[in-house]
Order: C-alpha cells, then sequence, then structure tokens
C-alpha cells in the first residue's frame, strides 16, 4: 500500500462483525476491550498482507519458474508464498 493511501475502516461494519465473534465465542464483558483489539489487529495484518501481495504479481513468488498460477492448488499456492522471504517479512 502506497504511503499516501489510507486504511479505511467501516467502524459499523466492523462492530457488527466484532458482535457475531463475540456470540460465537462467548467473550466475558472484561475481555471485550482486549478482544475487539486482537481482531482489529488481526483484520488490520490480514488487510495489509492482501495489500502487499496485491501490489505484486503473483509470478514474482515464482521466481519465473514455468507454473501456471491457475493450476495449482491452494495449498501448493500458498506453500510457495510462504518460501518467499521477502513476503514473510512484516512490512509494518
Amino acid at each position: 500500500m502506497a504511503k499516501s493511501q489510507k486504511i479505511v475502516i467501516d467502524p459499523e461494519k466492523f462492530a457488527y462483525h466484532f458482535i457475531d465473534s463475540i456470540n460465537n465465542n462467548h467473550i466475558d464483558k472484561s475481555e471485550m476491550r482486549d478482544a475487539a483489539k486482537k481482531q482489529l489487529f488481526a483484520y488490520l495484518s490480514a488487510y495489509v498482507l492482501a495489500e502487499q501481495f496485491n501490489q505484486s504479481e503473483a509470478s514474482n513468488f515464482l521466481d519465473n519458474q514455468q507454473i501456471n498460477i491457475d493450476n495449482l492448488s491452494m495449498g501448493k499456492f500458498l506453500e510457495l508464498i510462504s518460501q518467499k522471504t521477502d513476503f514473510n517479512a512484516p512490512n509494518m
């Protein structure tokens, strides 16, 4: 993500998703703030990771191998991506 771009989270949508997670995980009132922070951190981590991936072409992860990405299973694709240190390194 370019440094000039801002991540904007719809507070209402985030709150509704958080409420769904509370209902599924039975979070105690005393733990709600910490649980919300953890969920927000997870959301932002996933968002930034997806943005990093989108900014790079998938073929960059395959080192010019003659592999058709469309024919890879999700497991094999994730395995190839996880082997690449430039994608695994945090960039926050």
